[in-house]
């Protein structure tokens, strides 16, 4: 009975955790970090002050929290993009088009990642940098698989490029009034073809 009981009490736990994350993914998202508070936090997910500290130490582990569970999401984005391409050449622009079109249908996400995580703090900066990093990791790795069939001087270099102007791209488009912006789907096929083009032989 004591196993079942600690097993409910951790389920709830995480539960509060994950409410309290999402959240903070909201109010991040539309206010950015400066203008949102822990108060805010807590009212938004109907929790206490007490269990908001039971979890996260300030306002700055709930934001790296928060990218944590960002970088989880885009990398099982970009795994599922992989994995649906048996050739490494078509798994580039099949993981730029499906990362573009994640973070476009996910705007607080995309904020949270390319606006209000830069320049914060040390500690926000490793873990926004540790997105991007994991993001050039993985299509490095997928340049030298096809490495055959791609003229590529220096794999990290390009990696790092192409990963940067998914999110340069994805940013503009989400600074442009939704009325006059066209459809996220043009835009993330538009990006995916030129950056492999731009690697081809």
């Amino acid at each position: 009975m004591a196993y079942r009981n600690t097993l409910a009490t951790e389920a709830r736990k995480d539960a509060r955790r994950r409410t309290i994350l999402g959240a903070a993914t909201g109010l991040f998202g539309s206010y950015g970090y400066h203008s949102t508070t822990v108060p805010m936090i807590v009212a938004e997910s109907n929790s206490s002050v007490g269990s908001f500290y039971a979890h996260f130490r300030n306002k700055e582990d709930v934001f790296a929290a928060v990218l944590e569970t960002i970088r989880q999401k885009v990398a099982e984005v970009i795994n599922q993009a992989n994995a649906s391409q048996p050739d490494p050449l078509s798994q580039i622009p099949a993981a730029v088009e499906s990362l573009f079109l994640f973070l476009a249908e996910n705007p607080k996400d995309a904020r949270i990642l390319i606006v209000e995580s830069s320049g914060l703090s040390p500690r926000l900066e490793q873990a926004r940098r540790a997105i991007l990093h994991q993001q050039a990791e993985q299509v490095c790795h997928s340049f030298e698989l096809a490495s055959d069939a791609i003229f590529v001087a220096d794999p990290a270099i390009a990696a790092r490029c192409l990963v940067g102007a998914v999110f340069e791209s994805l940013y503009s488009w989400l600074e442009q009034s939704p009325t006059d912006r066209p459809p996220v789907a043009e835009v993330a096929r538009a990006v995916a073809d030129y950056n492999s083009r731009a690697i081809r032989r």
